[in-house]
């Protein structure tokens, strides 16, 4: 498994275990959901039309530069001084089996997509899905021992270990996490 997919899949973990005691608290276990929503505005600074670049200053100040992808038809008619607002939605859903699920297949799906209109705007959604196996759990450090799709094991700390009591070696845990940016030009 890649180093980045291997520490998203981490932080999937820590809020799986974190979402255990809900899940074995219900008469029929359902996948769990924790998302949140982030809106920002922010000014259009500068832009590189020939790189296809764009920086913007963010409501604190700090400045970032974005690079536009291809898609984005409209990027001419961005102008020095646009407001810009930014949504980033991130979603976690986990279900926790019974030992001896088969594991599934990681998958990870990429969506694109232009807003109508006059000014420049569009979105990407990714979602993943991953699933792993508790191999071992450790309540001193607080961790968990983890088997991945691939068959790597990773050792993963443990935020909150009051939750690893809902949690059995040989478990089977889909995660499945869904990231969305949005970007438009008011």
């Amino acid at each position: 498994m890649k180093p980045t997919c291997a520490a998203a899949l981490a932080s999937f973990l820590l809020i799986t275990l974190t979402g255990a005691a809900i899940a074995a608290d219900s008469t029929a276990p359902k996948p769990i959901v924790v998302s949140d929503k982030v809106t920002v505005k922010a000014t259009v600074e500068a832009i590189d039309h020939t790189n296809r670049v764009v920086s913007l200053k963010g409501p604190k100040g700090n400045i970032v530069e974005l690079s536009v992808d291809e898609s984005v038809k409209r990027f001419d008619n961005l102008k020095v001084g646009d407001t810009v607002t930014a949504a980033y939605y991130e979603s976690v859903a986990f279900d926790i089996k019974k030992p001896g699920t088969p594991m599934g297949v990681d998958k990870i799906t990429t969506q694109t997509g232009k807003f109508t209109g006059e000014k420049p705007g569009g979105g990407v959604t990714d979602t993943t899905v991953s699933t792993v196996t508790i191999m071992a759990i450790d309540p001193s450090v607080p961790a968990v021992t983890i088997k991945t799709s691939d068959g790597a094991i990773q050792n993963v700390r443990v935020m909150h270990p009051e939750y690893l009591k809902d949690i059995k070696v040989g478990d089977v845990v889909v995660v499945t996490k869904k990231k969305a940016l949005m970007i438009s030009a008011e």
